[in-house]
């Protein structure tokens, strides 16, 4: 391939693109791009953008040839990025690519990547810690995780209200409104984090949602 542009830019679709994505995807660039639309130098260009949109969707749509090509495609990013904590964003980008596309086990891989290249970063263990107490059996590891994120981040509503509710979850309702109370103070008059520290107050929060 003499692009140098990955196979999902050239289709313009993200790394977490469904089989149908990339099937509609490069349709519509087929169409587009068809040599028989274009005369002259136009042609000529036209040929090459239309070999690299067909060589891409030849891999995309194998799952085995894809499988083979992220691994090949994610060795390259690793090799290119010096920065851990460059490589910790890319790394989390792609993890949360796969719990949308409901690939929980590989996602748990790159989650745990990204951590260990930044071990600092607030964004990582708050996204980790949503996820575990998300998935069985996970919900104590997401606990250490989102305690972790306020400490480097104390200031994050977000954070707060996510660790708050995973809190409530696990019974421990001391700490779940401690958080709350956090977001309330740096979030005065937020109609939801009232309505959170209601159901707190209550003893309703227990089944709070993200």
């Amino acid at each position: 391939m003499t692009d140098r542009r990955s196979f999902y830019e050239i289709l313009g679709v993200g790394s977490a693109a469904s089989q149908d994505q990339i099937k509609l995807a490069f349709r519509r660039l087929a169409r587009e791009r068809h040599p028989d639309r274009f005369k002259g130098a136009a042609r000529a260009q036209a040929e090459k953008d239309f070999q690299a949109i067909t060589e891409a969707y030849n891999v995309l749509r194998d799952p085995t040839q894809r499988a083979r090509y992220d691994q090949s495609l994610s060795s390259k990013t690793s090799q290119q990025l010096s920065n851990p904590r460059d490589l910790a964003r890319v790394l989390l980008a792609k993890a949360m690519g796969l719990v949308k596309t409901g690939q929980a086990a590989e996602a748990n891989e790159y989650f745990a990547q990204a951590i260990a290249h930044d071990s600092e970063s607030a964004k990582a263990h708050h996204l980790y810690g949503v996820f575990l107490s998300r998935q069985v059996g996970g919900l104590e590891e997401g606990l250490r995780h989102l305690d972790q994120a306020v400490r480097l981040e104390p200031n994050d509503v977000r954070i707060l209200i996510d660790a708050s509710k995973a809190f409530a979850r696990a019974k421990m309702l001391a700490r779940a409104t401690r958080f709350a109370q956090q977001a309330a103070q740096l979030a005065p008059g937020d109609p939801a984090i009232e309505a959170w520290l209601e159901k707190l107050a209550k003893g309703t929060g227990g089944g709070g949602s993200f």
